[in-house]
């Protein structure tokens, strides 16, 4: 799992958009009997689109495969995930990436819990 210091989104072979940093203070790391739970939050400058098709376009390449709406809908979190929205599956993992335009920044949620 990353230090401190290394970037979460790194450990999990998930890239970082150019020009967003991670929220040190965010992060939520648990190991539990299912799997593990993973919370960090990304800052940057992008537009909120701009964001969501960098992730559609790079996460398929790294394994993780876009969920259908049907699966969206049977998960428990996956009811408020709608507008600027991602849910993906990896080995028994589902990333869930929410992305929330403020005034001056985008920002970015990743979650990754188990199946």
């Amino acid at each position: 799992m990353a230090s401190a210091e290394e970037p979460l989104l790194s450990a999990l072979d998930i890239p970082l958009m150019p020009d967003y940093v991670e929220d040190d203070n965010s992060r939520v790391v648990f190991d539990t009997p299912e799997g593990r739970i993973i919370q960090i939050r990304v800052v940057g400058p992008a537009g909120a689109q701009k964001a969501v098709e960098f992730y559609q376009l790079v996460l398929p390449s790294l394994a993780w495969g876009q969920m259908s709406k049907k699966e969206i809908d049977s998960v428990t979190d996956g009811a408020d995930c709608k507008k600027r929205c991602l849910m993906l599956r990896r080995g028994g993992e589902i990333l869930k990436m929410k992305v929330v335009e403020e005034k001056t920044q985008t920002v970015i949620y990743f979650s990754v819990s188990p199946e």
